[in-house]
């Protein structure tokens, strides 16, 4: 079975990408296949809009329509999370924002890791130790959240010259998971999915203009097409699909979601890369990196 990472860049606009310096995402546009056109959900706020990323449903479907810290789920949801354990998968969370602990039931999370944001260096702090775990437990699915973004263009407003600063640190962030995955043999088997729940216009996401409505999706891993403008309308509903294909794993029979198959080269097409192994002496560690090297202390719970 392959491994996934799912990345998201909460209030990432997509043209902002272009009116900053972001050579991690860049890259991975380069090597990988992108849209930037990939539709939110409606309200598009941050809860709502990661249980659609995480049940394939609409909000209407799912239930969450607020960003509530007891949210009242819909029996009807199944949250990738589960899925994957169902289907005996070892799975890590990684975020800043305590409200998405709700995204996952007790008993469907093997590591998770809370640390809130309060300035630029506490995102560089989970983005090491996101990336620490992986290269040490080497999860089969890893969801990372990366709130900085959000944050900044709520207080400056969003493309102002600290939120398109606060993309560049973003950009930062994610340049410690993508150098930590090419220290791997084959980057250990892993895919990367890097998208956003919504964008943002002023200091707000609440119309529906495109500057709030359209989202970025990148996909990258060594079963994607390299420089691939996704051409297929996408949603957010699309994102879980998407991840059990490449986990090869069938998707929930209540997702409403398909997989954006186009991305991925024909062997994915037929689910027939086996799981990859792991082997500890595939990873030398960098020096130049020793924050990597992860130690389950105070934060952890597993």
């Amino acid at each position: 079975m392959n491994k996934a990472i799912l990345v998201s860049i909460d209030g990432l606009r997509s043209d902002a990408i272009k009116n900053a310096r972001t050579p991690m995402l860049d890259y991975l546009i380069k090597k990988g296949a992108y849209s930037g056109a990939v539709k939110t959900v409606t309200p598009s706020i941050t809860l709502p809009s990661h249980f659609s990323m995480f049940t394939s449903l609409n909000p209407y479907s799912h239930g969450v329509l607020t960003n509530t810290a007891l949210p009242d789920i819909s029996a009807l949801s199944q949250s990738l999370y589960a899925h994957i354990k169902q289907h005996a998968g070892v799975v890590s969370s990684f975020y800043s924002w305590e409200h998405l602990r709700n995204l996952s039931l007790p008993g469907t999370l093997d590591h998770t890791f809370m640390h809130r944001l309060y300035q630029e260096k506490d995102l560089i702090t989970l983005a090491k130790a996101a990336i620490g775990h992986i290269i040490t437990h080497c999860p089969d699915f890893c969801f990372i959240y990366f709130e900085w973004l959000d944050l900044i263009g709520h207080e400056s407003g969003w493309m102002s010259g600290p939120y398109l600063k606060a993309l560049e640190l973003t950009d930062q962030a994610l340049e410690l998971i993508v150098d930590g995955l090419n220290q791997f043999s084959d980057r250990g088997g892993y895919h990367l999915i890097v998208t956003s729940d919504h964008g943002g216009k002023e200091h707000h996401h609440l119309e529906n203009v495109p500057e709030i409505t359209n989202v970025p999706l990148i996909v990258w891993g060594r079963d994607v097409r390299e420089n691939h403008w996704i051409e297929s309308p996408v949603s957010l509903l699309d994102i879980s699909p998407t991840i059990s294909k490449i986990l090869g794993i069938p998707p929930h029979f209540a997702w409403e979601g398909k997989p954006v198959s186009e991305v991925f080269i024909a062997g994915l097409e037929n689910n027939s890369i086996p799981r990859v192994a792991w082997d500890n002496s595939l990873f030398t560690p960098d020096s130049s990196h020793p924050e990597w090297i992860a130690n389950d202390g105070p934060g952890w719970k597993g």
